[in-house]
C-alpha cells in the first residue's frame, strides 16, 4: 500500500490543486490520427513494461459464468521509486447461487520472472502464459488460500485507442505521467477456483485489461468507473476516470461493443451518469442507486471497406441494488497513519456491483435489446 501515501507534502499539493496551475492533457483521442479511434494490438504491446519511477503495472482478468457468477484474478506488480516492488494478488469469487463471496488480496515476495518475450511472468504463487499466437492467456495461482486454474481466450480481437496512452503534465516526451490501457473486450474463460477449500468450476464470458498507471494514482484521478457486461448477443465495456484538478478535472472516457462474436466499434465519446444518489455515512462519499451508461461512436472502418461507417448508440441503466462489495484500501496500513491519509491526502473506496442489466444497441438503422449481467465498479481516491 506505499504507493498510496509516499512522498506525503507532493502528494496534498497535486491532488488537491493547491498552489499550482492546471497542467496539460493529451488523451487517449488525441493521439489518434486516422480518425478511428479503434487501434490494432501490435506485437508488443502485451508485454509487461516495469517501468522505472512510480508505475504500478497489472493484468485483470473479468469473467461473468454461464450461472450467474462473477470472479476476477489480478496480478499487480507496483514500484515507487522508493522501496524495492512489490507484488501482489487480488481475487474475487462471488456466487450467488452458493452464496459464495470471497476477495483475496495476497502479497509475495518481489519475484517476477518475464519470459523472453516479456509477455509470461511467474512469481512466488502465480503464472501468466501468453501463448505465441497471442489468443489465450492461461491464468495458474497455486496459493494456500487460492488455487486457479483457467484458460482464457480471446474472441475476434483486442484494442487499444491511439497510442494506448494518456499523458499528464503535457506530451510523450514532457509528462510528469501517464496512463495506459490494452483490452480484449471478449474471451472464453473455462477452468477451476479453489476458494476457501470450495471448488468452484467456472466457464463463461471474460474482458481481460493490462493496465500502466505510470505515476502515483493519487495523483492520475479523483475517481473511476469501469463496467463489463456480457449477454449472448453482446459484450460492452466501458471504462472513465476524472483527473485530479491539477490536470483539469476532465471525465476520460474509453469504451467498446462486441456484437454477436464481433469488436464493432471502439468509442470515446461515452457517457456516465451516476443517478438517485444518497450519501453513505461510513464513508462520506455519494453513492448512486441507479447508473446510465451511454455509448456514442461509429463501427470500425475495415481495411477495404468502401461503405461509410454506421452511427453506433448504445444505452444502458442500471439498477445497482446487488452490491457485492465495498472495500477500503487503505484498510491494511496502521490506524493513525490511515487516518493522517484520510484527512489531508486520500481516502480510497472501491464499490463493486454485480446485477442483471438490459442494454440498447443501435447500429445504423438497426436495433438489438439483450439482457445480461453487468459488473460495475466506482472507485473514490479523493473528495478534491
Amino acid at each position: 500500500m506505499a504507493s498510496w501515501f509516499s512522498q506525503l507534502s507532493s502528494t496534498v499539493s497535486n491532488v488537491t490543486g493547491l498552489g499550482g496551475q492546471v497542467e496539460a492533457v493529451r488523451t487517449y483521442a488525441d493521439t489518434v490520427t486516422d480518425g478511428q479511434y479503434f487501434g490494432k494490438l501490435e506485437a508488443h504491446d502485451l508485454d509487461w513494461t516495469l517501468a522505472d519511477g512510480s508505475s504500478t503495472e497489472n493484468q485483470v482478468f473479468y469473467v461473468t459464468t454461464k450461472s450467474g457468477a462473477f470472479a476476477f484474478v489480478q496480478l499487480i506488480h507496483s514500484n515507487i521509486g522508493i522501496w524495492n516492488p512489490t507484488v501482489s494478488i487480488t481475487c474475487r469469487f462471488y456466487d450467488p447461487n452458493s452464496k459464495t463471496n470471497s476477495f483475496k488480496n495476497i502479497n509475495m515476495s518481489s519475484k517476477f520472472e518475464l519470459s523472453e518475450d516479456r509477455r509470461s511472468v511467474k512469481t512466488d504463487h502465480f503464472n501468466i502464459t501468453l501463448d505465441p499466437t497471442q489468443t489465450t492467456y492461461k491464468i495458474e495461482i497455486t496459493h494456500p488460500e487460492l488455487v486457479v486454474s483457467m484458460d482464457f481466450t480471446r474472441v475476434d480481437r483486442g484494442f487499444k485507442v491511439g497510442e494506448g496512452k494518456t499523458y499528464l503534465g503535457g506530451d510523450q516526451a514532457s509528462a510528469a505521467g501517464f496512463v495506459s490501457h490494452k483490452f480484449w473486450p471478449k474471451a472464453i474463460a473455462k477452468g477451476t477456483f479453489i476458494v476457501d477449500k470450495v471448488l468452484h468450476e467456472v466457464e463463461g464470458d471474460g474482458t481481460f485489461i493490462h493496465a500502466i498507471q505510470g505515476m502515483q494514482p493519487q495523483l492520475i484521478a479523483s475517481n473511476w468507473n469501469f463496467c463489463t457486461f456480457h449477454s449472448n448477443e453482446a459484450s460492452l465495456s466501458m471504462m472513465q476516470f476524472q483527473t485530479t484538478k491539477q490536470y483539469g478535472a476532465i471525465n476520460i472516457n474509453q469504451g467498446s461493443i462486441v456484437l454477436n462474436g464481433k469488436l464493432i466499434s471502439v468509442s470515446v465519446e461515452n457517457h456516465v451518469e451516476l443517478l438517485d444518489l444518497a450519501k453513505d455515512e461510513e464513508t462520506e462519499y455519494d453513492i448512486p442507486q441507479k447508473i446510465k451508461l451511454t455509448w456514442k461512436g461509429k463501427t470500425i472502418k475495415e481495411e477495404g471497406d468502401e461503405e461509410p461507417a454506421k452511427d453506433v448508440h448504445v444505452e444502458m441503466m442500471v439498477t445497482v441494488k446487488n452490491l457485492v462489495d465495498k472495500i477500503d484500501v487503505l484498510n491494511e496500513i496502521p490506524w493513525f497513519l490511515k487516518k493522517l491519509v484520510q484527512t489531508f491526502v486520500v481516502k480510497p473506496y472501491i464499490y463493486q456491483w454485480l446485477d442483471t442489466a438490459s442494454a440498447e444497441i443501435t447500429v445504423g438503422d438497426e436495433k438489438v435489446v439483450t439482457e445480461g449481467k453487468c459488473f460495475q465498479e466506482l472507485v473514490f481516491v479523493s473528495q478534491f
